[in-house]
């Protein structure tokens, strides 16, 4: 909750009050709140419902207009079809939870720009575990980029370059415009 603590920082509260907001806030959160990820599961689970029970009704439909020799080819048609849309079901669930665990390694890695560090990751050896939750090849990925296009995260250096969202520095402030001309030079 480094966003919520950043937040409160900036907006004046006290370290002591910030510690204990974030903790209320950790504690309270899960009672009223499906984390994104999950939300997305089954937000894929329900249109997979919909569609196979769609799919369901309509072959319902076309058994009963079926003449009884062919029914037993039909039967083994459908049989097919449905395991085959049992199984783009699942597969579509593990790419859903793939992409979900992706997505959240990549706002853990302190980037500035997710879409462009995405971008420069391969997503075809990038390994998911569905069991344990975790990816395998994506740390290397990332420790990579941050090594040759190190303006994607927030460590960048900020003299010199501007990195994305960063602003060049000022040329002289008013103060040492004043104190120039009245000394003779600034600071």
């Amino acid at each position: 909750m480094d966003w919520l603590k950043e937040i409160l920082t900036n907006a004046g509260v006290e370290d002591e009050k910030v510690t204990s907001v974030v903790e209320s806030v950790k504690k309270e959160v899960p009672k009223y709140y499906v984390p994104k990820n999950d939300f997305n599961e089954k937000v894929t689970e329900v249109n997979n419902l919909t569609t196979e029970k769609a799919t369901l009704t309509k072959q319902l439909e076309d058994l009963k207009k079926v003449d009884p020799e062919k029914l037993q080819e039909t039967i083994n048609d459908l049989q097919k079809a449905n395991k085959d849309l049992e199984d783009k079901s699942k597969k579509d669930l593990a790419d859903v939870k793939r992409m979900s665990a992706i997505d959240l390694a990549i706002a853990n890695s302190k980037t500035i720009d997710a879409v462009s560090l995405k971008a420069h990751l391969d997503l075809d050896k990038i390994e998911y575990d569905e069991k344990s939750g975790t990816l395998k090849g994506i740390d290397e990925q990332i420790n990579t980029i941050r090594e040759s296009k190190k303006y994607l995260f927030t460590e960048a250096p900020t003299d010199g370059g501007m990195p994305q969202g960063g602003a060049p520095k000022p040329e002289q402030t008013i103060d040492d415009e004043i104190r120039e001309h009245i000394y003779g030079t600034s600071k």
